[in-house]
């Protein structure tokens, strides 16, 4: 990968010039404007050119050595951006929760749209390039598109929203309230108007012991080793209410519902992004998931710019795809189809049975494949607190122990208990019956949980000990220091005061000195010198001539 990821590449007929380490590297999945932006919102009409200039670039990058890149973007993404394994000490290191997803330091990273957005893209760059065929014929016949499609028509009004409250969570029904509220106000500046409703959900101590479930009890839970659902009652109820909530949809054409889970962010731009989406559609349609998680580089479902077939699958290893039913539309046409899945099918996950695949074990001409799709941008997803975790804790595993953090550990958030008792609406009032309802596998990890948080709380309470033993020893250290200080303090303040009691030396006065008069020097009169008299010298003798 390394080899086939260095210096960068001039693509003259794509009019850019890009790094192959920007495809590589899974943090960044070409952050340029470009022609070869293959974004899902704003995705243009004329997307073919688009694609040939993609398809230019990576033929000049060279087929073989851009298979190993994306190869290796997928994995990083899969590995770093998804995060495969707990942070340490997170407190939910190998907890029941940790099964659904991938975690991090930083929350459920497969939940965060800027991950499923980057891989998202680099599915639709493979397709772009001629390099990810379709799962099926079908999916190649709808790739041909055109997308978007020539006469989509005005997209259908989206009338009412629907939520799944429990009967005991007054929290997550207040939110849900106050989020709808302001949502109508962004109805009415569009000259429409949006109702909701509250569609209250039976607890899995219900489904699991009363009568009036007892045909859904019979028909079993499905036999799938993966996602394995055996006396995973919450499961149960969870699909139940979907279910339910499902046959209260009117079958006229009186606007679309759109049904939700009472934890979810609905999308401000709800409106504008249906509205843009709707050209992208098929017009054979069942079940649009509009919020979901877990884009698992199944580059093979994809379908065009803002649609993939929801072909869920879930090993329970964290590699979910497609997975959850957050937010979803029913097409009023398909509503007996989709029903008589829920109804045939043995029990599973509730977004299984709104996935395109016939559901695991189930016979095909029983329950055939469904039109489901997954879109993006999400017009909802699970509201996600700082840290990138949910900002409610799994009511369908947890009950109502959700809301009080009574199991130690396993909490996303220390919500507030509810308004009313546990008694009042029927749910289980102790823990011992909460763990009832759980399949025996959720029940023996939660208590190996409680055990380690007990044995957590023992070391911790022997370390609290032990730290105010020695609280108590630097506290008796540090008394003892104060009361040499003062002793200190003490000599001193004595030492000053001695020093001011002794008699100050007084130097004795000494006269000044008075140097002795000195008579003035006088220099001695001496004569005049007078020169001595020289007498003349004798003339000099006549030589004789030189002969």
């Amino acid at each position: 990968v390394s080899s086939s990821c260095e210096g960068p590449v001039t693509v003259a007929s794509a009019a850019m010039t890009f790094s192959p380490s920007d495809l590589c590297d899974g943090t960044t999945l070409l952050p340029v404007e470009s022609d070869l932006e293959l974004g899902p919102i704003g995705a243009p009409s004329t997307a073919k050119p688009r694609t040939r200039g993609l398809r230019y670039a990576l033929q000049g990058l060279g087929v073989a050595a851009l298979a190993a890149c994306v190869a290796g973007t997928l994995v990083k993404a899969s590995g770093s951006s998804a995060g495969t394994t707990a942070a340490a000490g997170s407190p939910l290191s190998g907890s029941v929760v940790g099964l659904w997803y991938k975690k991090g330091a930083d929350g459920y990273r497969a939940m965060k749209p800027e991950v499923t957005g980057r891989l998202w893209q680099v599915e639709r760059m493979l397709v772009g390039a001629s390099m990810c065929p379709a799962a099926s014929d079908e999916i190649a016949e709808l790739r041909e598109g055109p997308w978007p499609r020539k006469h989509p028509g005005k997209a259908p009004r989206i009338s009412k929203f629907m939520y799944i409250n429990m009967p005991w969570d007054d929290k997550r029904r207040q939110y849900m309230e106050h989020q709808l509220q302001n949502l109508s106000s962004v109805w009415q500046r569009h000259s429409q108007t949006l109702s909701w409703e509250r569609f209250e959900g039976v607890s899995a101590m219900e489904f699991k012991t009363e009568d009036k479930y007892a045909d859904w009890r019979q028909k079993g839970f499905s036999e799938a080793p993966k996602p394995d659902v055996q006396g995973d009652y919450g499961t149960a109820s969870c699909t139940y209410n979907h279910y339910s909530a499902i046959r209260t949809i009117p079958e006229s054409d009186d606007g679309l519902v759109v049904i939700t889970e009472d934890d979810v962010e609905i999308s401000p731009q709800f409106i504008e992004l249906w509205d843009r989406l709707w050209p992208f559609v098929p017009e054979e349609w069942d079940v649009l998931r509009v919020g979901w998680f877990g884009d698992h580089q199944n580059c093979s479902m994809v379908v065009n710019p803002m649609l993939d077939v929801a072909g869920w699958q879930d090993p329970m290893e964290g590699d979910c795809a497609y997975c959850g039913a957050q937010a979803y539309i029913v097409n009023p046409k398909s509503k007996q189809r989709v029903l008589q899945r829920f109804e045939r099918a043995k029990i599973t996950h509730a977004d299984e049975l709104l996935g395109a695949p016939t559901p695991q074990l189930e016979d095909p001409k029983a329950l055939p494949p469904l039109n489901a799709f997954v879109i993006w941008p999400t017009l909802a997803g699970t509201l996600l607190d700082d840290r990138g975790y949910p900002a409610f804790k799994s009511d369908r595993i947890f009950g109502e122990k959700a809301l009080s953090g009574a199991i130690p550990g396993m909490g996303l958030h220390a919500m507030p208990s509810a308004a009313q008792p546990a008694a009042a609406s029927g749910g289980p009032t102790t823990l011992e019956e909460e763990l009832g309802a759980l399949p025996e596998k959720y029940q023996v990890a939660i208590k190996a949980e409680l055990k380690k948080a007990q044995e957590r709380a023992t070391a911790d309470a022997a370390e609290l000990d032990e730290a105010r033993l020695e609280a108590t020893a630097a506290e008796a250290k540090a008394k003892k220091a104060e009361q040499e200080a003062k002793k200190a303090e003490q000599a001193l303040e004595q030492e000053e005061v001695n020093y001011y009691l002794i008699p100050k030396y007084v130097a004795p006065t000494v006269p000044p000195y008075v140097l002795p008069t000195v008579p003035p020097y006088v220099a001695p009169t001496l004569p005049p010198y007078v020169a001595p008299t020289v007498p003349p010298m004798p003339p000099l003798a006549t030589l004789p001539p030189l002969a």
